[in-house]
């Protein structure tokens, strides 16, 4: 799968947002300084966003639970947020989760904990994309 014009220039503001609030908090601070620095940077940008959007997680036609992403960013893009020494696979097991409960086709990972930001841009793995392509239902609340 291949990201859009529109899609990859998304991330790329969105990624250079993210350098401007790990410059002026720096790291190791708690993620929800971040996720309030970002709700501002946004709103100043004009960057449509969700904050704490609910997906609902889906058994068989029935609701067995809910996540919450971090961010939606104009209705397309998942930004997951961290506050940690490193991204790992559990983080970007959580993104796929996100994918599996969702219809969006892209995400972000950002990790604010880092002396340098650490980013990674990620696509659902092809199972998810397969499962998609052939229509099967994905509900958010």
């Amino acid at each position: 799968m291949e990201l859009s014009d529109e899609l990859k220039g998304l991330c790329y503001r969105i990624i250079g947002i993210c350098m401007e609030v790990h410059r002026e908090l720096g790291p190791g601070f708690p993620e929800e300084y971040y996720q309030k620095a970002l709700e501002h940077e946004f709103a100043q940008a004009d960057i449509g966003f969700e904050p704490q959007k609910p997906i609902i997680v889906s058994y068989k036609d029935i609701q067995v639970g809910l996540n919450f992403l971090d961010f939606l960013i104009d209705e397309k893009l998942i930004l997951e947020i961290k506050s940690v020494k490193e991204i790992n696979d559990i983080h970007r097991f959580q993104v796929i989760k996100y994918f599996a409960s969702s219809e969006y086709m892209v995400a972000l990972l950002i990790n604010f904990g880092g002396v340098k930001l650490e980013y990674e841009q990620m696509l659902p793995p092809m199972k998810i994309q397969q499962r998609k392509m052939k229509g099967d239902n994905y509900k958010s609340a």
